[in-house]
């Protein structure tokens, strides 16, 4: 069975736990990252123990940093560009990394974990005068059956 957008059907969901992961990055920083469900969406088909044959998340992720007074500086003039700018990797270590969890109304726990496995530091400073960061995220994620009605 190929999975395509035409088969995937929308489950209802109330959050349950969204609460951020903490990476200390080797500069002092703190990066806070989450991933923020929009949409979980599955298949009709389910298997032998009555999971979706698959879902699939809409999601976007959250990323801000907690930046020791002494890595401020003035905000930049020029917008930070993605696509331009060149930044440095820097190495971090993991403080906390959280599930979140998600309700559907079909009886599905959703679970998701942010694993982030890069961050690059710019030479450039937003609106608060701290240092720009980005974060590669990839997430894990795990559905449990809760209900008999399944």
């Amino acid at each position: 069975m190929s999975i395509t957008p035409e088969n995937m059907g929308y489950m209802d969901f109330e959050v349950l736990d969204e609460n951020y992961s903490r990476y200390i990055v080797a500069d002092g920083s703190t990066l806070k990252v989450k991933i923020v469900v929009k949409k979980i969406l599955r298949t009709a088909a389910v298997n032998p123990q009555g999971y979706p044959m698959a879902i699939s998340l809409d999601s976007i992720n959250a990323v801000t940093a907690i930046v020791p007074p002494n890595l401020k500086r003035k905000p930049s003039k020029e917008r930070w560009n993605p696509a331009k700018d060149i930044g440095k990797e820097m190495k971090f270590e993991i403080q906390e990394e959280k599930w979140q969890s998600y309700m559907t109304t079909e009886g599905y726990k959703v679970t998701v974990k942010p694993v982030v496995v890069k961050i690059i530091k710019y030479e450039k400073y937003n609106l608060f005068g701290e240092p720009i960061y980005a974060a590669t995220i990839q997430a894990i994620t795990n559905i449990e059956k809760l209900s008999a009605t399944v």
